[in-house]
């Protein structure tokens, strides 16, 4: 039943004092229909985020994520990032491998925990075998970067945009053996994944990582 419905139940209720479901019972009900419930949000991105993206080049990049069972709040994917062509063989080489905690925040956007694995090895071959992470559990996770470090994910139109305030992040970089400033910018939609990291001094001047204003694209690839 629509939400306009319940409300004009609720008032003709009201005005005839007739026995009616409790207005708590039809809030709860109209809430969960709410297409933008704030409750929702970590599952919409998790479910835009899974599957496979690609860019083609000098150095191809092959970017895979999967919904893993629930290993605490939230929802979780396993990440892995491959660079390399595929030849004669199969010759991309594991780059990054994660798994990604999305967590609703009470202000409707989306915080991304990001968790580094003990024994990365065991799960390069995922992406051709994704039964395997049947296995992973969070015994075998450690986090990956400090507090403040978290991506934050907010829904505009049908494009989420997440960002990790250099601000906020600071890490300390042994090979440069100093504290350093992480930043990054993701937009993900149906089609393309688009992204930016940077590295900077405390000061502001950056170090390493994407040109501003720029981002690399990665388009979705479908699984025939």
């Amino acid at each position: 039943m629509s939400r306009d419905i319940w409300v004009l139940a609720a008032l003709i209720c009201s005005q005839l004092a007739i026995g009616c479901a409790p207005t708590a019972d039809i809030v709860a009900i109209t809430d969960g229909q709410n297409p933008q419930s704030s409750d929702n949000q970590a599952e919409r991105l998790a479910a835009m985020m899974a599957g496979r993206f690609a860019e083609q080049g000098d150095k191809a990049i092959f970017d895979f994520r999967s919904r893993l069972s629930s290993m605490g709040e939230g929802q979780w994917l396993y990440y892995q990032r491959d660079h390399g062509k595929r030849e004669a063989g199969d010759t991309r080489k594991a780059y990054r491998q994660r798994v990604l905690q999305l967590v609703n925040r009470p202000d409707g956007g989306v915080a991304q925990i990001t968790w580094s694995l003990q024994e990365p090895e065991g799960y390069a071959v995922a992406p051709n075998n994704p039964a395997l992470l049947a296995s992973l559990s969070r015994d075998a996770l450690v986090p990956t970067l400090e507090p403040g470090c978290e991506q934050i994910w907010v829904l505009e139109g049908v494009t989420w945009r997440g960002r990790v305030d250099p601000v906020k992040c600071t890490i300390f970089s042994k090979r440069r053996n100093q504290r350093i400033a992480i930043g990054s910018e993701t937009r993900l939609t149906k089609s393309a994944l688009q992204e930016a990291e940077r590295g900077f001094d405390l000061d502001g001047k950056q170090l390493w990582g994407t040109a501003p204003g720029a981002f690399s694209t990665m388009q979705r690839v479908k699984v025939e």
